[in-house]
């Protein structure tokens, strides 16, 4: 009885008379294309997860309630009769809305563009930083991203944008070349 060779199933080795690639050894793998292979790999810390921007995001919209408060308290107020309630809860109002703005710049410009993080950022220990080179933004840069976070508001799609991000990037940090990354407070 003789033995015939199935044509079904796959080769068991390279076909004979293949060529080989002088820079591998028998039975290593190729090399995978630029294409395929990770795009961003960071060379320092770890980059921050969604879940804990998000912590440093809620913290730092939980600082601006009591300047709303404020604005809220004085809203009512100006609706009161009366020329001296009515002109008290307006400056109230003006009060609690220009607080809030200074702050709001303060924590996310000002601060966060000379150290990397604002209040919340610096509880749960997340630092935005330069892309290319880890360094702290700057105050134009920290401004323009603020601007840019209305691009990540459109459907919260941009804000949401980190979770399948292979560098964790809003549209925001896409565009004026920033990461945040994890580095709690020294």
């Amino acid at each position: 009885m003789t033995h015939h060779m199935s044509n079904f199933g796959p080769p068991t080795g390279p076909p004979p008379g293949a060529p080989q690639d002088p820079a591998r050894g028998p039975g290593e793998q190729p090399q995978m294309p630029p294409w395929a292979q990770q795009s961003y790999v960071p060379s320092g810390p770890p980059l921050a997860t969604w879940a804990r921007r998000a912590g440093g995001a809620l913290i730092d919209v939980a600082l601006l309630l009591p300047f709303y408060l404020v604005a809220g308290v004085g809203g009512g107020l100006a609706q009161e009769s009366g020329f001296f309630v009515t002109a008290f809860g307006l400056l109230v109002t003006l009060a609690g809305w220009v607080g809030g703005v200074v702050f709001a710049v303060w924590n996310h410009v000002l601060k966060q563009g000379r150290s990397g993080y604002t209040i919340g950022k610096g509880v749960v220990g997340i630092k935005l930083v330069r892309r290319d080179s880890e360094a702290t933004v700057g105050v134009p840069v920290a401004l323009a991203r603020q601007f840019l976070h209305v691009l990540d508001g459109f459907c919260m799609v941009g804000f949401l944008w980190p979770l399948w991000d292979d560098k964790r990037q809003t549209f925001a940090d896409k565009i004026v070349g920033t990461v945040v990354v994890v580095e709690p407070r020294s």
